[in-house]
């Protein structure tokens, strides 16, 4: 819907009667909303302006601010919030979980959401109906990337066996209503030029609690030979699994004495604190270093927090909740300044080492 620019035709001032209006149609449309929700993004004191576009389109925004709300068909009877909104209250709408930060490739590409690339909890899919408003999410990201419609109900859908589209997007992050704003804003650090992963701050509480093991293995200047052997019998829990998995683990005792090594020799200030560490600190790093600092990581992931009932897992979910969390803190991980550039190469580098068993499956779609 947004995705070439369009030239509004319009622009106004809401009246008072057309911003109650507004306001009501806003509370019928999303129930989910309090009435702070509602003054937070349609404010008592503030200005509302309506932009009318050729193709029918209403955008209702903030006079001097950002768009909150669009109408696509100018009735009012279809509205939704922009990804602005939904960034300043992140439950605005009940929203579908990808199964990876990868698969949000194809959601800022301009694709419609396809069940495959739907996270489904072990308590199953979530109740809907056809035709209402839904968000999309990120894992480990709290801020939504894209809005759209139900093409059906979840009865509908568990009947047609979870395949097909789920969400027919009407607006998304980095489109053009998302582009019409000066400065190009993003809610957090997740949200990258062409993908978006989960949002870094969220983990750094978590850093030192999900790596103490890790600050041992620094203290030693390596992996002792007690953990090597531990890294050896997980290799053996997880070798029966099967191998048309997308990812999962093969660790052998060989490959970790290697990595170990390889680590060992990763050259970071012992005596820095993190509050010392900063994104200047992380554009030092030589490709070569950041190289051993994500085996480091993947190793520790592997040898900590991955399991057998992880498996096979998704590579963008190994990366986002198993790799990142085990990452030094105050460290961002930035695949793209590694020597591999991309995610899945650096797992195709690491399933030719033996450390897993990387598989691209060729017909997914989302």
């Amino acid at each position: 819907m947004f995705k070439k620019p369009v030239e509004s035709r319009t622009q106004q001032r809401l009246s008072g009667a057309d911003r109650k209006k507004l306001k009501r149609t806003v509370k019928e449309r999303f129930p989910y909303a309090s009435d702070a929700d509602i003054d937070v993004l349609i404010p008592p004191k503030a200005e509302i302006t309506v932009s009318k576009f050729p193709n029918r389109i209403h955008v209702y925004g903030l006079e001097g601010s950002f768009p909150m709300f669009f109408d696509v068909d100018g009735r009012g009877t279809e509205i939704f919030p922009t990804v602005f909104a939904l960034w300043k209250v992140p439950d605005l709408l009940p929203a579908f979980i990808l199964k990876g930060g990868e698969v949000s490739r194809f959601i800022i590409g301009g694709a419609d959401l396809m069940f495959p690339g739907i996270y489904i909890p072990a308590e199953g899919l979530p109740s809907f109906l056809a035709g209402k408003p839904w968000a999309v999410k990120v894992p480990g990201n709290p801020a939504p990337i894209a809005v759209g419609t139900t093409t059906m109900s979840s009865t509908e859908a568990v009947k047609a066996g979870l395949r097909g589209k789920a969400l027919r997007i009407t607006h998304y992050y980095r489109d053009s209503l998302w582009g019409s704003v000066e400065g190009h804003y993003v809610p957090n650090a997740g949200f990258l030029e062409d993908v978006v992963f989960e949002d870094p701050s969220l983990f750094a509480s978590q850093t030192s609690d999900s790596c103490e093991t890790d600050d041992s293995i620094d203290q030693q200047n390596g992996i002792n030979n007690e953990e090597v052997g531990e890294a050896s019998d997980v290799a053996d829990a997880h070798s029966d699994l099967d191998p048309a998995s997308q990812t999962h683990t093969d660790l052998q005792n060989d490959i970790a004495e290697q990595v170990a090594a390889d680590v060992g020799d990763l050259k970071v200030t012992e005596n820095a604190s993190t509050d010392e560490l900063n994104v200047e600190d992380q554009h030092t790093l030589s490709s070569e270093d950041l190289d051993a600092l994500l085996d480091k990581c993947l190793l520790q992931a592997l040898h900590t927090t991955v399991t057998d009932k992880d498996l096979p897992i998704p590579g963008s979910t190994l990366w986002s909740s198993h790799v990142l969390p085990c990452r030094p803190s105050g460290i961002t991980l930035d695949i793209k300044k590694s020597s591999h550039k991309k995610l899945s190469k650096w797992l195709q580098s690491k399933s030719s080492a033996g450390l897993v068993c990387f598989l691209v499956l060729q017909n997914f779609s989302c």
